[in-house]
């Protein structure tokens, strides 16, 4: 016969248990966050791995969205985030955000951004607890960090329907709309148009949206098809890549044509390999035409 007491502590456990289970289920994202500083002089070296632990919980531990995500579908975030200097609890330097999503019926991750961030500007102080409210600026750091997540979601949404991440780009333009005339936040920051506003601009802008359902298009008729058919795949995504050519060819200077191939470029190479002769020899003049900075990479694809 069981006691009470056990049956309170089992009661507690399932409890437990409940909790748990529900917080597995609400937060969307898993982030892995790494900050650096190899050039700041600081006594006190341990601000930076506070730092880098208060980012990630916030990122993690939040709910982000209305969706209902189990544990295996968690977006995977990368954010690297290195510090060129700090000055007053002022930090300045530059971030890199990829975002990947599994392919279906495979152990393979698949890249679906790769964004550089060079202006990066935050005030943060140790310990200090991370809040965000949607439509308000409470912290520079925050309102940074809420932009990524929106386009890391926007990014992953567009993977998996049509456009199905556009109500995430819109929250990704409010914040910039937010954010105008402050340092990392305007059309002339960073590299020429490789920067936080032309990022959501763009893929808000109608005139980009072929790119977002060529997209969608690569990753869910050609990626998800190619694990269990390497040649159906590579022929869906062969003709995806041809009508990406006829997109490109008066937007190849664009952020989103440049997004595409920075963070593609190695799967395309790994992909085409495993083609025929023929395959190769198309592909490689394709590729090299469309993205000319990676053209002796492409090369490869015929070793």
């Amino acid at each position: 016969m069981i006691g009470f007491s056990n049956y309170r502590s089992i009661i507690a456990y399932c409890l437990f248990m409940l909790i748990t289970i529900g917080n597995l289920r609400s937060q969307e994202i898993e982030a892995r966050v790494q900050v650096v500083a190899p050039r700041v002089q600081q006594s006190n070296k341990e601000i930076f791995e506070t730092l880098q632990n208060s980012i990630q919980q916030f990122i993690s531990n939040r709910k982000w969205t209305d969706e209902k995500i189990d544990v295996n579908e968690k977006l995977q975030m990368s954010l690297f985030i290195e510090i060129t200097s700090l000055n007053n609890d002022v930090f300045d330097g530059s971030a890199q955000l990829q975002i990947t999503r599994p392919v279906f019926n495979s152990s393979y991750k698949t890249p679906l951004v790769q964004f550089n961030d060079p202006s990066v500007t935050f005030n943060y102080k140790a310990f200090e607890n991370l809040e965000y409210q949607e439509n308000m600026n409470l912290n520079n750091l925050t309102t940074m960090l809420a932009y990524y997540v929106y386009v890391s979601l926007a990014v992953e949404f567009d993977s998996y329907a049509e456009q199905g991440g556009s109500g995430y780009w819109a929250k990704a333009q409010s914040i910039v709309n937010l954010m105008t005339n402050q340092a990392g936040w305007n059309q002339n920051d960073g590299q020429g148009f490789r920067n936080r506003f032309y990022l959501a601009e763009n893929f808000n802008n109608p005139r980009f949206n072929e790119y977002r359902k060529l997209n969608y298009q690569f990753h869910r008729n050609g990626l998800d098809i190619f694990y269990e058919n390497p040649e159906k795949g590579r022929k869906i995504i062969t003709e995806i890549l041809e009508k990406l050519a006829e997109e490109s060819r008066n937007n190849q200077n664009s952020l989103p044509h440049k997004l595409f191939f920075t963070t593609k470029w190695p799967e395309l190479v790994e992909i085409y390999k495993g083609g025929t002769a023929a395959e190769k020899t198309i592909i490689t003049r394709l590729l090299s035409d469309m993205d000319p900075t990676n053209a002796q990479r492409y090369e490869k694809i015929k070793s």
